[in-house]
């Protein structure tokens, strides 16, 4: 039990490692964050973020793979969603991807964004990515079935759908759109346009 501070017992201390390293990184970057700072915040000894986690490189690999957790399990529900058309559960997709990148900024970030970590040499992460990204490719080629468009080929269709959903979730989380705009309507607008080329 983790007994320098009665908030925490070490079951529930590493989740609020995590949380309140994504908080850190929110606020001022990777490069704010210390193991020492991060059990200050939490009021714990200094020792105890190392008893869930070997270094910083450790803290940011396990933010990252918690950030891919959480958008697998928030795409899952429109995926599942028998009421739904294939071009619905498409649009959808991308729509939830882009509002998980602004809920959760800093998870994003070292998934996809300026500061990600290297997934090529991080295998955990990889895979991760890869399984959210064959879906993609899964839901785009049951809508080229249903359209008539297989000529295409899936893997660009996933890479272009892939670099629209991300380019305008970075420009919303680096608050780089800075003109008044409806928001909802500028991303349902950014799916309608994937969908309508992945059918022209």
């Amino acid at each position: 039990m983790e007994t320098l501070n009665k908030t925490y017992h070490h079951k529930n201390l590493r989740p609020a490692l995590l949380d309140e390293a994504a908080i850190m990184i929110t606020e001022g970057g990777v490069e704010s964050v210390t193991m020492r700072a991060l059990g200050q915040r939490l009021g714990v000894s200094r020792a105890a973020p190392y008893r869930h986690f070997k270094d910083k490189s450790d803290l940011m690999l396990s933010v990252a793979a918690t950030g891919f957790e959480k958008l697998e399990k928030r795409i899952q529900p429109t995926l599942s969603e028998s009421s739904l058309t294939i071009e619905e559960k498409l649009q959808g997709l991308g729509e939830v991807y882009i509002q998980f990148a602004q809920e959760n900024p800093a998870h994003y970030r070292l998934m996809y964004g300026n500061e990600a970590l290297n997934r090529r040499t991080r295998p955990t992460l990889k895979d991760s990515g890869d399984t959210l990204f064959a879906l993609l490719r899964k839901v785009i080629g049951a809508f080229q079935e249903e359209t008539g468009t297989t000529h295409k080929d899936t893997w660009i269709l996933a890479y272009v759908a892939w670099s629209a959903v991300h380019g305008l979730a970075s420009l919303l989380i680096e608050e780089q759109i800075l003109f008044e705009v409806n928001v909802e309507a500028l991303i349902h607008q950014t799916m309608c346009t994937v969908v309508d080329g992945i059918k022209s």
